[in-house]
């Protein structure tokens, strides 16, 4: 027993260090370097420490009677950001590493409680931020301390909210709407807006979309990003986005994920998004983020609002071109919630000029969606569009042709860091032409169709406020009818069917560098697999056979963002972004008006369409003022056209008459606007060539694309004369588009047959016009009871009555004399327009 209490005593005899002596000492205010001076010698210890790191550390007076080494230093290091260890027989000096919590939850509209995307969150004792994902949702990871959070978003109100932070928190915060309007398109760099990558992207939100009218009075999303700089459209009354170098079918659309193949009612006069259930447009066409692919030039991302999961309302509309009406509403009060909207258009009833399609054509479309939040970690979504347009011509022939999607997601929460989005999608798009008899027992109809079922999974890992990674997967199977007769037996005159897979993985992370850099890259990885079955193949006893042709592609898609900020307010930046486009969109040269848009895919012997894009911009954004240039370069190969005279319909071999090549766009933008105050504007200048080298067609030699269109100006502006008053503007002066003119003609079965010149020699006259309106704002009480916000508008579409070219009309007549001529657009027009919120 003796020996073994021995042996105890001895053990703890040898536990004791250097750090549990007992010291009785007086240390005097002063330099930290100076008190671990005297502290070394009084314990007879070893310090280690780096004398850059302690320098400016200093300590208070303390007196110690029979205190441990150990406690201290724990006093004398208490709040320095230092700590301290034994190593060896030397006590260490180091910094300490903070514990690290994360804030995360959503932001909202208070007054609805809608997620609002693009929000930002800034912490400024930090300096550091970070903005609402596309599902309003953020994470944020800092030290531990009490903070002051800035939360702001374009149209509301900034919020403060003050917290300690010394364990992971949810945070859900809801800010309010300003009670004046302004006119503000994009996020812009300020003190509270700690992102610049972010903005290579414009985030229109409901207040700036309903801030302009078009045609009619009618609040239109693609007419308003038509107004935005280095956006075209082809003629008035098109929905075709032509951005930087790009045609229209190179713009990735969707309504809630879903994609949108045909954006258009009436051939382009107003677009499928019915502004009573848009929530949120972000648009890219500069640099495009690796959870995005499929396309070449931009992409635009509408969500749709999710309704009021407070209190029931109910608004609406009317113009002289449609009359809408929409509900929404809690299904659980702050847990879930709906929205209804129909839409029908008004030609029918309200007198009007159109050329194109006869007074009774129309057209409608639903919106429909809810949401619930199954805990606080899990949601769930549910949203579906159908529209449909009945277009009737002067004879009676008619075009018919629809969109359907419906939307499923799933979000969930896994910790305070990481976010999960998955979505099941499907999307229909069909077109149906009735073609020319002379009789209706005769008449046939033509029908092309595409149909998607995609899932995809997207992730958000918020290791930091200046590192943030999303990676996902993605899976599309397209089906494709490129162009068929309806209901017919035989296949003859059928363009060939196609089945395919789409499948992408991606990579992307934005990382803070220092001060000075910023820096967003990704990768991502597409296969796309074609199956595109061969009519009429037969065996050797004439037994009509099934064959199929099949390829496959894989591509790398690199992407990459550097940013320089010499100072808070100004910006430069390098992005280079390569994309590969495995959908083409046939047209013919003409590019007149028709909603019949066949999809085919790239096959055996149609090779995907890529591009390699380069831009490098300048932003300056002082107070309430952005100043921007930006300049572009776009080279884009196997780019498809139809050879001359092709036609599509009844034309099995169509693929056979594509041919491929090479297209360079070039372009500088320049722009200044004016954010926030009375008035508000922007002016905007665009130079920008597009040329095309396809084999076979104008002889091998370089021509304009049908959408070159090199000098435009535009100028927006908005004058708020109080609360209830405001004014708008809008002014657009372009070059005439390209167009390939006949230079004579001859007659074969008593038509006129054009001989034309080479491809896009001549131009149609230059374009202009001006668009004035005013909205004024009120409200009144409901029964007593409820309130009603009311905005009636008024306006004049093309002011000063422009005759603006729309498409060249050939005549084959050969009793006409008169072979061609110009039908031109709309013309002056005034109108007025009502909408209202319950």
């Amino acid at each position: 027993m003796l020996l073994f209490f021995t042996g105890i005593s001895s053990v703890k005899a040898q536990t004791k260090t250097v750090l549990d002596q007992e010291l009785t000492v007086n240390i005097p205010a002063g330099a930290l370097i100076q008190v671990l001076n005297l502290l070394e010698s009084k314990a007879k210890c070893s310090f280690a420490y780096d004398p850059d790191q302690l320098k400016h550390k200093r300590s208070q007076a303390f007196h110690f009677s029979r205190n441990t080494l150990s406690g201290i230093l724990e006093y004398v290091l208490f709040g320095s950001g230092l700590g301290f260890k034994l190593v060896g027989n030397d006590i260490v000096i180091t910094p300490i590493k903070p514990k690290v919590w994360t804030i995360r939850g959503h932001v909202r509209d208070e007054s609805n409680g809608e997620e609002l995307i693009g929000a930002t969150v800034h912490i400024p004792e930090l300096g550091v931020g970070i903005n609402t994902n596309q599902y309003g949702f953020y994470a944020i990871s800092i030290p531990e301390g009490q903070y002051q959070l800035l939360i702001s978003n374009t149209g509301y109100q900034t919020k403060s909210e003050s917290t300690f932070l010394n364990t992971d928190i949810e945070l859900e915060i809801e800010i309010r709407p300003k009670t004046n309007r302004l006119e503000e398109v994009e996020i812009k760099q300020s003190a509270i807006a700690p992102n610049p990558i972010l903005l290579n992207e414009q985030n229109f939100g409901v207040r700036q979309l309903n801030n302009t009218s078009y045609y009619a009075g009618e609040t239109d999303v693609v007419k308003r990003l038509q107004m935005q700089n280095g956006i075209k459209s082809m003629s008035e009354g098109s929905s075709g986005l032509f951005v930087r170098g790009g045609n229209t079918d190179q713009n990735l659309i969707m309504l809630d994920e879903a994609i949108v193949y045909n954006p258009s009612h009436l051939y382009g006069l107003i677009s499928v998004f019915n502004p009573d259930v848009v929530n949120n447009v972000q648009v890219y066409r500069d640099y495009m983020p690796a959870n995005f692919g499929g396309r070449l030039s931009s992409v635009v991302v509408n969500r749709m609002a999710e309704g009021s999961s407070k209190e029931y309302h109910l608004s609406g509309g009317l113009s002289l071109m449609s009359a809408r009406l929409a509900a929404e509403g809690p299904i659980v009060k702050e847990k879930g919630s709906f929205i209804v909207a129909f839409r029908r258009s008004l030609l029918d009833v309200f007198p009007n000029k159109f050329k194109l399609f006869s007074p009774n054509s129309v057209y409608f479309d639903i919106n429909a969606k809810a949401n619930y939040k199954l805990n606080k970690n899990n949601s769930v979504f549910y949203s579906v569009y159908m529209g449909e347009d009945r277009l009737l011509s002067e004879n009676s022939y008619t075009n018919n042709w629809g969109n359907l999607t419906s939307t499923l997601r799933w979000n969930h929460i896994f910790n305070s860091k990481i976010f999960q989005n998955v979505s099941l999608i499907y999307s229909n798009y069909n077109n149906l032409l009735d073609l020319n008899a002379d009789t209706l027992s005769q008449k046939t109809q033509w029908i092309t169709r595409v149909r998607d079922l995609t899932l995809k999974a997207d992730y958000t890992y918020y290791h930091s406020p200046e590192n943030q990674i999303k990676f996902g997967v993605s899976t599309i199977y397209h089906q494709f009818n490129p162009g068929e007769i309806q209901k017919s037996p035989m296949d003859e005159l059928n363009i060939p069917r196609d089945k395919s897979v789409e499948a992408a993985a991606y990579y992307s992370q934005q990382i803070t560098l220092n001060r000075s850099f910023e820096l967003n890259y990704g990768l991502r990885l597409s296969l796309f697999k074609n199956t595109q079955e061969r009519n009429n193949v037969f065996d050797p006893q004439g037994n009509r056979i099934n064959a199929n042709e099949v390829k496959v592609f894989i591509n790398p898609e690199p992407r990459l963002n550097l940013s320089y900020l010499p100072n808070a307010s100004m910006r430069i930046f390098l992005t280079y972004n390569r994309n590969y486009q495995y959908l083409q969109l046939v047209q013919n040269s003409t590019l007149a008006f028709s909603s019949l848009e066949p999809w085919i895919p790239a096959s055996k012997h149609i090779k995907p369409q890529h591009s390699d894009y380069f831009s490098l911009g300048y932003r300056y954004s002082p107070a309430n003022y952005i100043f921007s240039v930006n300049a572009y370069y776009k080279r884009l190969n196997h780019q498809l056209e139809l050879t001359d005279h092709a036609q599509i319909i009844k034309n099995p071999g169509v693929r056979n008459q594509l041919r491929a090549g090479r297209s360079n766009a070039y372009g500088l933008e320049a722009e200044v606007s004016k954010t926030e105050g009375k008035f508000s504007g922007t002016l905007a200048y665009s130079y920008s060539r597009v040329f095309r080298r396809i084999d076979d067609i104008n002889f091998g030699s370089e021509f304009v694309a049908n959408y070159d269109i090199p000098h435009e100006l535009k100028i927006t502006a908005r004058y708020d004369w109080n609360k209830h008053l405001s004014f708008q503007g809008f002014f657009i002066y372009s070059t005439g588009r390209p167009l390939t003119l006949p230079v004579g003609y001859y007659q074969h079965d008593g038509l006129n047959v054009p001989i034309f010149e080479e491809r896009n020699t001549s131009r149609f006259p230059d374009f202009s016009r001006l668009d004035l309106s005013a909205q004024y704002q009120f409200q009144h009480r409901f029964f007593g009871k409820r309130k009603v916000f009311s905005t009636i508008s008024v306006g004049t579409y093309n002011l000063y009555n422009r005759k603006n070219a729309l498409y060249y009309h050939l005549n084959s007549s050969s009793f006409e004399t008169k072979k061609s001529s110009i039908e031109y657009g709309f013309g002056f027009y005034p109108w007025i327009a009502y909408s209202f919120k319950i």
